[in-house]
């Protein structure tokens, strides 16, 4: 069964009321068959406590293994480009400033279903300081929601995620990150997501990111 055959199905099935009958059945290697090289997406993203515009965000994939997805990414404006290797589930092991073991446990764990909750712990090294950190991650389902945005309409499923990180050397600080993701598997990847990070129970970074447009190979 072809990808191509697969989005048309899901298209099929949303036009028919059937879209969370559909990805209920969702198989969970869909990532792995799906992902190719030369697929793109591009992002716009938000500064949420300015309102402003902050930056747009291509990402291109350059190498696809049977363990890892390579991607290209660049910000526009900015010709260096950031190479950024994650697993077959889209959960981040090295993005040049950093690496995570086992990885950054906010990947996509197929079959998504409402009510579906996966954890997960790590340890992550800062690539130009040699400082570690401990981190703990939770993610949640929380719904399935039709959602538009510049590059088209996608039927998504909501992950809610809540990660806490902190220094070995001193516990007592911790970094506490609440995300919502919205995965779409007819392109295989993010639609929009929001981020807000605290320290020390302060506020220091909210953002939002929105997918502007993509290109797929099949």
């Amino acid at each position: 069964m072809t990808r191509l055959f697969l989005i048309s199905l899901a298209a099929a099935a949303a036009a028919a009321g059937l879209w969370p009958c559909f990805l209920a059945a969702q198989s969970p290697d869909a990532p792995n068959e799906g992902v190719q090289v030369g697929d793109r997406w591009v992002f716009d993203r938000t500064d949420e406590m300015t309102g402003f515009p902050k930056d747009t965000i291509t990402r291109i994939v350059s190498e696809v293994s049977d363990k890892e997805i390579v991607t290209n990414v660049f910000f526009r404006g900015n010709p260096t480009k950031t190479l950024m290797i994650f697993d077959r589930d889209w959960e981040l092991i090295d993005n040049a400033s950093a690496k995570w073991k086992p990885n950054d446990g906010e990947g996509v764990r197929l079959p998504l279903a409402i009510g579906k909750s996966w954890r997960s712990e790590y340890d992550q090294k800062i690539t130009k300081t040699g400082a570690n950190f401990r981190g703990s991650v939770v993610n949640k389902v929380t719904a399935q929601e039709t959602l538009t945005t510049p590059a088209g309409t996608f039927e998504t499923f909501k992950i809610e995620t809540t990660i806490k990180i902190f220094s070995p050397a001193d516990p007592s600080k911790i970094w506490e990150i609440q995300k919502v993701k919205w995965y779409a598997p007819q392109i295989n990847f993010w639609v929009r997501d929001t981020f807000l990070s605290k320290f020390d129970k302060r506020v220091r970074e909210s953002t939002s990111t929105e997918l502007v447009d993509f290109s797929r190979k099949f």
